[in-house]
């Protein structure tokens, strides 16, 4: 979903910067799970972590860039299993695949639904950096699966799967932006219009 801009923060060096940046994300996390996003702001980061307001801005220029690093690690994570889920994906039809996907992202992303609406909601004012990269290896990984499972037509370009993809995404910032939690309304939109697209790449 979500990729780190690598202008948002000094990469640190030492080991000790390294100790201090893991200390702001952990104490964002904490506060986030505890209170939710409003009460991530930079003096209630500074104090959980137990260093100067002026040491955190070292590293995140702002609260959306700490929020950022969390949401890009948590994509970081779904990239390395989402092979091995896509794998284990039971649908019998193309129609199932696109709703087993959807139900894939809802459950990677649905410990941390504020960042994600966060994200949805800020990142065309690039508080939150766009996942285009992110979203690019998903669609590899779908592509291949779609064309292994006989659910697209052979000989069919990565790109249709991109655009599914993105076509997916962005309704699913509605779906996002009317229920942190993801409108399941809109979620079953998404897996229409995904699915109406991709069938028309489908197998005669």
């Amino acid at each position: 979903m979500i990729a780190r801009n690598p202008s948002s923060r000094r990469a640190p060096v030492q080991q000790r910067s390294r100790a201090r940046v893991e200390r702001i994300l952990q104490a964002a996390a904490e506060l986030l799970e505890e209170q939710g996003p409003a009460a991530v702001t930079t003096r209630a980061l500074a104090v959980r972590a137990e260093i100067p307001v002026a040491t955190l801005y070292q590293y995140f220029p702002n609260r959306e860039a700490v929020l950022a690093e969390l949401a890009g690690r948590a994509a970081d994570r779904a990239d390395q299993t989402l092979g091995a889920k896509l794998a284990a994906i039971t649908a019998a039809s193309l129609a199932e695949a696109v709703d087993q996907l959807l139900e894939l992202h809802r459950t990677q992303y649905r410990p941390h639904p504020e960042i994600v609406a966060m994200y949805y909601a800020q990142r065309g004012s690039g508080d939150f950096p766009d996942a285009h990269e992110h979203r690019r290896r998903m669609a590899a990984m779908v592509h291949a699966l779609l064309l292994e499972r006989g659910w697209l037509a052979a000989g069919t370009g990565q790109l249709i799967t991109e655009v599914a993809i993105e076509l997916g995404d962005g309704i699913l910032e509605l779906a996002y932006r009317r229920d942190p939690n993801g409108d399941p309304e809109v979620f079953a939109e998404a897996a229409l219009a995904m699915t109406r697209y991709l069938e028309a790449y489908a197998p005669e």
